[in-house]
């Protein structure tokens, strides 16, 4: 798997290979549309594989979120050779949030075949949804034992619970070896609204009293993926400069010089889901709050506090990833009583496709504790992928197949009538509306075959006695909107050069930024000045001490 990411092999204290155990590696990703990820390389060149992706990776469970897609489209990414595939999509939104979870299977005689085996899986955290049991039946989660993980924590109606799990906002899948796994996207609340937090608190805490719950119940849980929630100050540059910390090098552990607005931080009433996350961790900097923790942040427990400047999300339309000018809200949190098998843990910011990274860990099992992995043979749950969305039955290639048998057969008969009744005007008429009526046919015959795939590539105007033909090729990496410009007839020489003079006379020559650098010119989205220009640094966005980040310089045209 040249390029990819690979899990490295346990060495022991005689530097050799360890094969007393196992690596697992789990990954999570907010892909913000699945679609986009492969207009990115690597992934461009992977001809939308999740397989090739997830190789990529080297990864045995990995999960993403805001896929972004729709039920219409749902084989493409519902069924990858070699993994389970576990997809929750929101009810009402259409194209809007998404969660995925696949689980790699591994062949009869593998160590790992009957560890990794799914023997349970839940779509959402409440246990009221409902799954499919056979054409006929349909039953609530929470009502059948033989499917259900268990573990509800009821603090919300029936009305409020299906509420919020109505989004698409988490996989729950069981594992042989008692692992529960929760892929989530939680709510962020970006508009601030009252309505908006309730939302947010009631998902955090059956979330986290599940989580509890099934801690109590001897389980063991890891909970992965896009939290929403900046756990420590120093996962947020943006908090840190509003505090007026300075990140400097050196300091093993910034929390201690700075514990006072740390705990501020943390505690702060107006932001209760953070509170409620620290609660949820062992390794929390407030006491109060740890003691009551069950579970630990993967990555900190590998990098430690002095790994500053981890982010893995940034603002794209302020540009500051560049500048490494974001926050810390993709996890992988794992039961503490499991921290001893966590061997690595770390965030993936080289990896582009989206506005988050990848955060992957690599956890170690005792080839003794594998073996004791139940080895009955169980039924693949109702929601995996093939069986909720039925797609057992169904082949993407022999549905295009059929669709484009159907579309010819149509146009065959179209065509075949549309001559059929032209011959009976014919043979009643003189040969001129025969010559017509030949013309007619050989029209619908040319319409009929233009329109194939070439019809998209090449099309044909004539204006007078000229014709003009444009083509435009359309680039497997590009984005729909760059793949959709028709390239227009070449622009001659003189009229680029009074382009360019006119660009100058209406805006002038750019300013100088505090850098001495030229500034570049944008467009006013507000409210207040909608589509006025003006000049700005063209650095991105970064900390205020940070000299290689914007200056700020301002200037309306």
């Amino acid at each position: 798997m040249t390029g990819g990411i690979l899990k490295k092999p346990l060495i022991g204290d005689n530097g050799q290979e360890q094969n007393d155990s196992k690596l697992i590696r789990f990954v999570t990703f907010n892909v913000n549309g699945v679609r986009t990820l492969f207009q990115y390389q690597p992934f461009s060149r992977m001809n939308e594989s999740l397989k090739q992706v997830f190789n990529y990776f080297d990864t045995d469970v990995i999960t993403f979120q805001e896929l972004k897609i729709e039920r219409s489209v749902i084989q493409k990414w519902g069924q990858v050779d070699g993994f389970y595939s576990f997809i929750s999509l929101p009810i009402s939104k259409k194209g809007y949030s998404g969660v995925g979870c696949w689980i790699r299977k591994y062949p009869v005689g593998h160590p790992l075949h009957h560890f990794m085996k799914v023997v349970k899986a839940e779509e959402g955290i409440t246990g009221y949804l409902k799954i499919k049991l056979d054409k006929q039946r349909t039953t609530r989660y929470r009502d059948d034992p033989n499917i259900n993980i268990g573990g509800y924590y009821d603090i919300l109606s029936e009305e409020d619970a299906l509420t919020i799990d109505s989004q698409g906002r988490c996989v729950i899948v069981e594992l042989s070896c008692n692992l529960i796994i929760f892929s989530t996207y939680c709510p962020a609340n970006s508009t601030k609204t009252e309505e908006g937090e309730i939302f947010r608190m009631r998902f955090l805490k059956v979330l986290f009293g599940r989580i509890r719950n099934l801690e109590r119940m001897g389980k063991r849980v890891i909970l992965m993926g896009d939290l929403n929630v900046c756990r420590d100050l120093i996962d947020s540059a943006e908090l840190l400069d509003q505090a007026n910390i300075k990140i400097e090098n050196g300091i093993n552990d910034m929390s201690k010089i700075y514990y006072p607005i740390y705990k501020n931080f943390i505690l702060n009433p107006e932001t209760p889901h953070r509170r409620i996350l620290n609660q949820l961790l062992t390794d929390s900097l407030i006491p109060e709050c740890s003691k009551d923790g069950i579970l630990i942040d993967s990555t900190r427990f590998i990098q430690g506090r002095h790994r500053l400047k981890m982010y893995t999300v940034w603002n794209t339309l302020k540009n500051t990833r560049p500048s490494n000018f974001g926050s810390r809200i993709d996890f992988i949190l794992i039961s503490d009583k499991w921290k001893d098998k966590i061997r690595n843990s770390n965030i993936l910011p080289e990896v582009m496709g989206s506005d988050h990274c990848p955060v992957f860990t690599d956890m170690s099992f005792a080839i003794q504790e594998i073996n004791c992995a139940p080895k009955s043979d169980v039924k693949i749950p109702k929601f995996e992928a093939s069986f909720k969305y039925n797609l057992l039955n169904h082949n993407i290639l022999t549905m295009f197949s059929a669709t484009s048998n159907k579309k010819r057969s149509i146009s065959c008969s179209s065509s075949s009538s549309t001559s059929s009744s032209i011959t009976d005007i014919t043979n009643n008429s003189n040969s001129v509306l025969h010559s017509s009526a030949n013309n007619l046919s050989k029209r619908i015959k040319s319409n009929s075959r233009a329109n194939t795939i070439d019809s998209f590539f090449t099309t044909e105007k004539s204006v007078g006695s000229k014709t003009k033909k444009t083509t435009k090729t359309i680039y497997p990496n590009q984005s729909r909107a760059t793949s959709d410009l028709i390239i227009s007839e070449p622009t001659s020489k003189g009229n680029i050069q009074k382009q360019k003079l006119t660009f100058k006379d209406i805006f002038g020559e750019p300013p100088k930024c505090k850098h001495g650098e030229e500034t570049v010119l944008k467009t006013s989205k507000s409210s207040n000045n909608p589509g006025r220009r003006f000049w700005t640094c063209n650095r991105p966005r970064g900390s205020v001490n940070d000299n290689e980040s914007s200056c700020g310089f301002f200037q309306w045209v």
